[in-house]
């Protein structure tokens, strides 16, 4: 049982304090659902592009995700839930899409 819900729990708690940071203003970040118009703007990397290299890369679950403009440079910042519980945090240059 614990198997189930320490995950759930931990993915929940990750996504509480990113979401937290995002709702602040802190760095400058915009919910995902938010950047569509500065991707446009800024010739970013789109954002599925991004989801699928990170699910790629880290394996796991993304339980949040932004774009963030820290210091004049946009990066995607993505919160993932490995399989074992580890909570990791990456952050994606979003004109290159390199991580």
């Amino acid at each position: 049982m614990w198997r189930v819900v320490k995950p759930t729990i931990m993915a929940a708690l990750a996504a509480a304090i990113f979401a937290d940071a995002a709702q602040t203003g802190e760095g400058g970040c915009v919910e995902w659902s938010k950047a569509g118009p500065i991707i446009a703007q800024n010739s970013l990397v789109p954002a599925n592009v991004i989801y699928q290299k990170v699910q790629q890369r880290a394996g796991g679950k993304i339980v949040s995700q932004a774009l963030c403009d820290v210091g004049g440079r946009f990066v995607y910042k993505l919160v993932v839930l490995g399989p074992t519980g580890e909570v990791t945090n990456v952050t994606v240059d979003a004109h290159t899409g390199q991580f």
